[in-house]
């Protein structure tokens, strides 16, 4: 079985972490996230992007790692496919 992404929670209530398994592409990653969820960004830098979804916060850092957080488990695994269809076929 081939892994393409990591979904993991951290340690605090509703936050859970995708990490892609290959290099993406950033500005890709942050516009799919907009699409998909009608996201507005809040913060942008060169290291973390916020983005404010209709599910809750999302954050990009440098590295592609994707927080979500204030979502529950399920809907977080939801996106988490959601978003990463687009870069692994």
């Amino acid at each position: 079985m081939k892994v393409y992404f990591l979904f993991k929670p951290c340690k605090t209530d509703s936050v859970f972490e995708i990490i892609p398994q290959k290099e993406i592409n950033r500005k890709l990653l942050i516009k799919v996230i907009q699409k998909e969820f009608n996201g507005k960004i809040v913060t942008d830098s060169n290291f973390l992007t916020v983005i404010d979804t209709t599910e809750g916060k999302v954050s990009v850092t440098k590295n592609n790692k994707i927080i979500l957080r204030g979502i529950k488990e399920d809907k977080a695994k939801d996106m988490a496919n959601k978003i990463m269809r687009y870069f692994f076929s």
